[in-house]
């Protein structure tokens, strides 16, 4: 379902103020516009204005003005398709140029569109050779996406969202991978087996296609990661031919001092409701159903699922089940496939590890691995 519109009225700094142009403003200016790439492009957003009145923002073009009144420049959002993040385009006269007025109007845009239901990212494209438009994205918080669209290389901006005032869950950034790493080292250190492999699977997972980088989360406290969650995408093959769609879902981790204190169940909850409003219709993945049954996790049996390469018989009690839309695996019965992502070698984590500070390695009652 789309988001429902809220229509501002305007967006202001001391600087300036940007509000969506009235049907008559956009024919003034197409009619004066000379360039007939522009003229086109405004006849577009006008076009879009008209036959989505309910949503008139997201199609209209924005006008970005001074605090005197002198229009400097225009923006807009391209519309809004359900299926896909919506993407943000600006301009400022060149006369205007080079003085921050861009990117102060990109991050008001930017907070108008992440207060609407549901959108958790915005995306734009420029001309590679168009620096000073990449430097505006930069300073706005976007990161490249690793993908040429029709004008250029795509950007994408992820939406924060302050949870407490004890501490906050946003989307991780990546100049905070390796700390997010030794995060999840420690978190997970002696556990599982004598040391661990976790810190060097999410390391691996970022670069798997199947990563979900709108749910790769951080918790922050006081400046400091906490806390953190990942997704990724899998499969279950069903009993009848079909192939369905779904998430698995971690490591999740929380800093050792933080345990058993709720904070690791908040991550959990919120980002489970992220991939909830995301239209994913089930988490399946292994853990301990004394933890994540309080949020709604029941034994993936139950839902007819089974767990790929575990004989028939065998313990199935780790392997766990969500439905995110109630009724997704009705009448699938069928087997989960882990992502091969997951399956790093022993040699490899060695290697990865010793980029860290030294830790002993301890064989620990109630480990499960070697």
């Amino acid at each position: 379902m789309l988001p429902c519109l809220r229509l501002p009225a305007m967006m202001e700094t001391e600087r300036i103020r940007i509000y969506p142009a009235s049907r008559a403003q956009m024919e003034r200016m197409i009619a004066a516009e000379q360039d007939a790439d522009l003229r086109k492009a405004y006849g577009e957003m006008l076009a879009g204005s008209l036959a989505h009145p309910e949503q008139r923002a997201w199609y209209a073009m924005w006008i970005i003005e001074k605090a005197d009144g002198t229009q400097i420049g225009d923006l807009c959002f391209k519309g809004l398709d359900v299926s896909r993040n919506p993407e943000i385009g600006y301009g400022i006269a060149e006369a205007f140029r080079g003085r921050g007025y861009a990117s102060e109007a990109v991050r008001l845009a930017l907070q108008w569109a992440f207060r609407q239901p549901n959108v958790n990212a915005v995306e734009a494209e420029t001309d590679r050779e168009n620096t000073a438009s990449q430097r505006v994205l930069e300073k706005c918080g976007f990161r490249p996406l690793g993908i040429t669209g029709e004008e250029g290389p795509r950007y994408i901006k992820y939406k924060e969202n302050r949870m407490s005032s004890d501490y906050i869950i946003r989307l991780e950034k990546p100049e905070e991978f390796r700390e997010t790493e030794n995060l999840v080292r420690e978190s997970f250190w002696n556990v599982y087996r004598p040391g661990c492999s976790e810190h060097y699977v999410i390391h691996v997972l970022r670069n798997d296609p199947a990563f979900v980088p709108e749910l790769d989360f951080v918790m922050e406290q006081d400046g400091r990661l906490i806390g953190q969650n990942m997704f990724m995408r899998t499969v279950i093959e069903a009993d009848d031919g079909r192939t369905i769609p779904v998430l698995t879902m971690g490591p999740i981790g929380i800093t050792p001092e933080l345990k058993r204190k709720g904070y690791g169940k908040k991550l959990l909850d919120y980002s489970l409701e992220k991939a909830a409003e995301m239209g994913f219709g089930a988490v399946l993945f292994e853990g301990n159903i004394g933890f994540y049954g309080k949020s709604g996790f029941d034994y993936a049996r139950r839902f007819g699922i089974r767990y790929h390469d575990l004989p028939e018989g065998a313990d199935d009690s780790f392997f766990l089940c969500k439905e995110l839309v109630p009724g997704y695996l009705d009448g699938i019965t069928g087997v989960y496939q882990t992502p091969p992502g997951y399956y790093v070698d022993d040699a490899d984590v060695e290697d990865f590890d010793r980029g860290f500070p030294p830790k002993e390695k301890l064989k620990l009652p109630g480990q499960i691995f070697g």
